[in-house]
């Protein structure tokens, strides 16, 4: 044992059987076990730190403006519309 430790060699089974009754008490009623518990540790451990890349979102899409069946309208006559009413126009000026 490294001469900086805390730990004296009496100690190292009383602080480790305290240990694995905090443990256990942690683990009672979670439905977990020992097993499952130090995998999850393991994991944890071995997991790199950076988060992998995040997906992008797919763009939203905007709603569509539910028509009449058999109505279609054609862009071009709102257009013919459009130049019809500023020929108007100009006319009364």
């Amino acid at each position: 044992m490294p001469v900086e430790s805390w730990l004296q060699p009496e100690e190292v089974p009383d602080l480790a059987a305290r240990a694995t009754a905090m443990i256990d008490a942690a683990l009672t009623g979670s439905g977990l076990t020992r097993e499952s518990y130090w995998a999850a540790v393991r994991k944890g451990y071995n997991t790199p730190y950076n988060d992998p890349p995040r997906r992008r979102a797919v763009p939203a899409q905007p709603n569509a403006v539910p028509s009449v069946i058999g109505e279609t309208v054609e862009p071009v006559a709102a257009a013919a519309v459009v130049i019809a009413a500023q020929a108007a126009e100009a006319r009364a000026i």
